[in-house]
């Protein structure tokens, strides 16, 4: 099954925001962490949001019991 192309840019914006995080912390300045956080949380926002929603039929509770086997005395 292929990817979407919300798809794709949410994965785009989640690596540059999971990139741009530490390497903020690290070595660019806690400004560039900030942005790089924010690009992170926008990406996993945005996956949420493009969800599938569940089919119907998981969403109907009909519960019913299983079919139950017979069985036989005879082996």
């Amino acid at each position: 099954m292929g990817a979407t192309s919300a798809q794709g840019w949410y994965l785009f914006m989640f690596i540059v925001g999971f990139t741009l995080g530490p390497a903020g912390l690290f070595a660019l300045g806690w400004p560039i962490a900030l942005i790089g956080f924010a690009i992170l949380a926008a990406g996993l926002v945005g996956f949420r949001s493009i969800k599938e929603p569940a089919p119907e039929v998981a969403l109907r509770m009909d519960n019913k019991p299983a079919p139950s086997v017979a069985r036989t005395g005879a082996h």
